[in-house]
């Protein structure tokens, strides 16, 4: 079970990759002048979310690694997770979207920012297969506290810019990142 969650977790990260780039190009070769504001709290969050994954790597031991079952299995489940749902969310914007468009179908509908719980995801599959349990929480508490931030600014910035449509969509797609939770 060892190396097929550690080969599972590969593949995901290969695949977050490969998503990356093939969303990145696109938007590459349109240059739109509408991006999103890099403000303090989208600074600030995205130093706590870099942190994180800082973190999960620092506290991994210096020997041979020896996850548990059950972090083997979650590492299972949950690295392959957050990579469809990665994919899914860069397939969900439309082609010819810009800065002036509200993304709402796809993962979109049932997440308003579902990249960050593919991210989230992969920081407890890393932590699973690397880290010893109890050191994972200061990680995931970081990267909680980071995405609260951006997303909270982000979410300032949406309803400025579609006050009307992104108040239906907020209270049509109810949850942030965390299902039944936030």
């Amino acid at each position: 079970m060892k190396i097929a969650a550690y080969c599972v977790y590969l593949a995901a990260w290969l695949v977050f990759a490969m998503g990356a780039v093939a969303g990145a190009l696109p938007r590459l070769r349109r240059q739109t002048a509408a991006t999103t504001a890099i403000t303090a709290p989208v600074l600030l969050g995205s130093l706590l979310q870099a942190l994180a994954a800082f973190a999960v790597t620092r506290s991994m031991g210096s020997g041979p690694l020896h996850p548990r079952m059950f972090e083997l299995a979650g590492a299972l489940v949950l690295a392959p997770l957050g990579a469809a749902l990665f994919v899914w969310a860069l397939r969900s914007v439309p082609r010819n979207a810009h800065g002036d468009t509200l993304v709402t179908g796809g993962a979109y509908w049932w997440l308003r920012n579902p990249i960050y719980l593919a991210f989230l995801a992969m920081l407890l599959a890393t932590g699973f297969l690397i880290s010893d349990g109890i050191k994972l929480i200061p990680p995931v508490l970081l990267y909680l506290a980071g995405s609260e931030l951006r997303i909270a600014s982000e979410e300032r910035e949406l309803a400025q810019k579609f006050p009307q449509d992104y108040a239906m969509y907020r209270s049509r797609t109810r949850w942030r990142y965390l299902p039944w939770l936030r």
